[in-house]
């Protein structure tokens, strides 16, 4: 063997004793749970375009296959990511031991835990949210949107039916909301690095407010409101 094949012949090995065991089980759900860590951790590290699929399976410690059944392309393992991501954001927002009792959720509670999670998540949440590359953006911006989106609205609807919002329909002001926090997330972690998060905070807390509780009514009229 020449000295350069034995070379790329040692690289290899290294290579392969870095990389976890294939761990095999039957159970299809922790394999998909071991790939989506995996990927999450590669494509945060990396980037999207620099890891490949045989990467995140290596790492995962299945074959590009198993990766494939599971997700179909590189580009549907980045929109289970996001949805994932999307989930765990939402559940952020709108805990499960949260209920309502007659009031409406604190806005400000539901978006410190917005912005916290975001922060939290750091490089994942610029990759996936935040600043997305062009060519995957789309992609991302679905599978996240429809898991939060979903959440706002089921949370709007509820609050509604019980009187506490204004008269709104829950799914297009869900849709609204969803641009809205999602315009602040990227002016104060991507264009101010999270140095005004707070100021961030308080005039999103602020429009959201705005926007959903119900509106005072008055008995006056219009002409009584304008002379006093």
């Amino acid at each position: 063997m020449s000295r350069p094949a034995a070379q790329r012949a040692s690289r290899a090995r290294a290579a392969a004793a870095q990389r976890p065991p294939r761990v095999r089980t039957r159970d299809p759900e922790e394999k998909r749970g071991r790939m989506l860590a995996a990927a999450r951790r590669l494509f945060t590290e990396r980037g999207y375009a620099a890891t490949t699929t045989a990467d995140v399976a290596d790492q995962a410690g299945v074959s590009q296959g198993i990766l494939f059944h599971h997700f179909g392309s590189k580009e549907g393992l980045l929109a289970a990511v996001a949805g994932d991501y999307g989930r765990g954001l939402a559940e952020a927002m709108f805990p499960e031991n949260e209920a309502l009792d007659g009031a409406l959720p604190s806005v400000e509670a539901t978006l410190r835990r917005t912005f916290a999670f975001v922060r939290e998540q750091g490089a994942l949440s610029r990759l996936l949210v935040l600043s997305a590359e062009p060519t995957t953006h789309q992609t991302v911006h679905e599978a996240s949107r429809v898991e939060i989106v979903g959440a706002i609205a089921r949370a709007l609807g509820e609050a509604h039916a019980g009187g506490l919002t204004r008269a709104l329909d829950p799914r297009i002001a869900a849709e609204l909301l969803f641009a809205l926090v999602g315009a602040a997330l990227t002016e104060c972690f991507v264009r101010h690095g999270g140095a005004r998060e707070e100021e961030y905070l308080r005039e999103t807390v602020r429009c959201v407010e705005g926007a959903v509780r119900p509106h005072l009514e008055s008995s006056e009229n219009p002409e009584t409101r304008s002379r006093s």
